[in-house]
C-alpha cells in the first residue's frame, strides 16, 4: 500500500509507524514542510489517561515516550497569589521538539522516510503524491487539505475571541497550573507546566477587550514580553519570559463532519482542534492514528467511524 502522509506532527509520525509496523511492505513517506532539528512552540502535555491509552494500543511508543517525560500528580489553580491545588489529575509533559526526535527516530527504526524540508501545497502535487493509495492530512490547524475541501469534509471554524501568546521560560513549575492575575486593564491567566528539568510552557491568554486596552496592538514583540513578565512578574519569581515565534493569535475551534473523502484522510489538528486550556491536542492527534489502524483502512474507502 502507498500511503503519503503530508505533516510530520505527532499524528502524522504515529499514523505512519503503526501503519508501517502493521505491514512491512507498505511504502510510508512523510512529507514535513519545516528542518528536522526545529519546531514551534516549547512542551506538550498528557493527562495519565492519554498515557494509558497510549500504553496499550502502543507499548513500544510508550516505553519510548515515558522516560522522558515530566511527571506530577495534582493540577493547582491560583488567583492574585491564592493557590489551591487539585488531586487525583495525574500529567505528564515532554519538550515538542524532544517528542518529535523520539517519534522521527521510532517511525525511522521502522522503515517510514521522512522528508523534511519538503512542502506539498496541493493534492495535485502528482511527483509526492501520484499514485498513492492513501494520503494523508495531518498538516495542522490550517490543513490546505481540509481548507481546500470543506465541503467535502463538511468544516465548520469557529474562531474564538480571546488571545493567546505562547512563551517558554525557565522557571520551573511543580504542576500544571491555571493563574491569573487582575490588572488595571483586566485579568490575565497564564496556563503552565514544566517539560523538562530546566525549561517549562508558559501560554498568556487575555480576552480581546483586555488586549485591546493594554494597547497589544500597538506593541513590539520585545515590549509584548516585557509586559507579560511584568503582569506575572511574581509568579516568574524573576525569570524570563522566552519567544519561540511568539505572537497573539486567536484559537480555531475546527471541526468536521466526516474525516474522509476518496482516498484522503484528515488527522489531528487538520481534523478537530482541541483547546490548549485541555492539553489534549498530541494526545488526540495520537488517537486520531491509532483509529484508522485499528479499523484497517481499506485501499478505497478511507478511515471512517
Amino acid at each position: 500500500m502507498k500511503i503519503r502522509i503530508i505533516g510530520g506532527g505527532p499524528a502524522g509520525l504515529c499514523f505512519a509507524a503503526l501503519m508501517q509496523r502493521e505491514d512491512p511492505t507498505h511504502d510510508v513517506v512523510i512529507y514535513e514542510r519545516g528542518p528536522r532539528d526545529a519546531t514551534w512552540g516549547f512542551g506538550v502535555v498528557f493527562s495519565d489517561r492519554a498515557l494509558e491509552f497510549l500504553r496499550a494500543d502502543d507499548g513500544d511508543l510508550y516505553r519510548l515516550l515515558s522516560p522522558h517525560m515530566e511527571t506530577w500528580t495534582n493540577l493547582t489553580i491560583a488567583h492574585n497569589g491564592t493557590r489551591i491545588p487539585v488531586s487525583g489529575n495525574g500529567f505528564a509533559a515532554i519538550g515538542r521538539l524532544q517528542l518529535l526526535s523520539l517519534l522521527y527516530a521510532h517511525a525511522e527504526r521502522l522503515g517510514v522516510r521522512i522528508k523534511f524540508d519538503s512542502p506539498v501545497e496541493t493534492l495535485a502535487d502528482s511527483e509526492r503524491l501520484g499514485g498513492a493509495d492513501l494520503i494523508v492530512g495531518a498538516n495542522g490547524a490550517a490543513s490546505f487539505v481540509r481548507q481546500d475541501n470543506e465541503a467535502r469534509f463538511g468544516t465548520t471554524c469557529d474562531w474564538r475571541p480571546n488571545k493567546f501568546i505562547w512563551y517558554g521560560t525557565s522557571r520551573v513549575f511543580d504542576s500544571l497550573t491555571l493563574t491569573f492575575r487582575e490588572t488595571g486593564h483586566g485579568v490575565f491567566c497564564a496556563h503552565h507546566y514544566r517539560y523538562s528539568p530546566a525549561m517549562s510552557t508558559f501560554l498568556v491568554e487575555v480576552e480581546e477587550e483586555t488586549w485591546k486596552r493594554a494597547g497589544f496592538e500597538r506593541m513590539s514583540a520585545a515590549d509584548t514580553t516585557a509586559y507579560c513578565e511584568s503582569v506575572f512578574a511574581r509568579d516568574l519569581d524573576g525569570h524570563p519570559l522566552l519567544s519561540n515565534n511568539s505572537y497573539w493569535r486567536n484559537f480555531p475551534a475546527v471541526w468536521n463532519e466526516r474525516w474522509s473523502f476518496d482516498n484522503v484522510v484528515l488527522l489531528g489538528d487538520a481534523l478537530r482542534t482541541a483547546h490548549f486550556s485541555i492539553g489534549s491536542g498530541t494526545r488526540l492527534a495520537m488517537e486520531d492514528a491509532i483509529g484508522p489502524k485499528r479499523w484497517r483502512c481499506s485501499r478505497s474507502v478511507a478511515c471512517r467511524r
